[in-house]
């Protein structure tokens, strides 16, 4: 079956439109949040490696670079959860805990970086801890703590790519409610 083209459409009609678009598409985030290298192209691996040297931490997210949301309560309570769980997977000899820098790439055009995740020894190739910035891994569980700036939409899109690439469960953690 051949589709027709239609007048004046792009030539991938999902691509968004407008920045307003883009935002939507990453799950209404303010735009202070996204990042832009160069209008004319979509972002790279190579363009997130340059803003973790320089100190900012960003998604990479279908061409979009997009400013991780974490405040000090936040960072405090990734902290608790990262002491708590990597002792019990010490020892219980079950596998590696990640912080908030342990970026991984799910996707090739999808590299996040969950607050907290537990990657059991099994899911690490070879057994081994990958050597890459963003290495081609996917945990058994990722913690997302939420911060002001974190949108409902954003994180149900961060839960489906997530369980789209494998992760076993996902916590959602929030401070102000105080639930999981």
């Amino acid at each position: 079956m051949q589709i027709p083209s239609l007048p004046n459409a792009t030539a991938n009609a999902a691509l968004p439109l407008s920045v307003a678009d883009t935002l939507t598409d990453l799950g209404g985030i303010s735009s202070d949040r996204l990042r832009v290298v160069e209008a004319s192209r979509p972002a790279t691996v190579e363009d997130l490696a340059i803003l973790h040297a320089q100190g900012v931490m960003c998604e990479l997210v279908d061409g979009q670079l997009v400013e991780k949301q974490m405040g000090f309560k936040e960072s405090l309570l990734a902290a608790v959860l990262i002491e708590f769980l990597s002792a019990f997977a010490r020892q219980h000899k079950l596998g590696i805990v990640s912080g908030p820098d342990g970026f991984m790439t799910l996707f090739p055009d999808l590299i996040r970086g969950p607050d907290v995740a537990f990657l059991s020894w099994d899911r690490l190739p070879g057994g081994r801890l990958p050597e890459e910035a963003f290495p081609r891994i996917v945990p058994d569980l990722v913690v997302e703590v939420l911060s002001p700036g974190n949108t409902r939409a954003e994180m149900a899109r961060k839960r489906r790519e997530y369980f789209h690439a494998g992760v076993r469960l996902v916590w959602t953690v929030d401070p102000i409610r105080r639930s999981v």
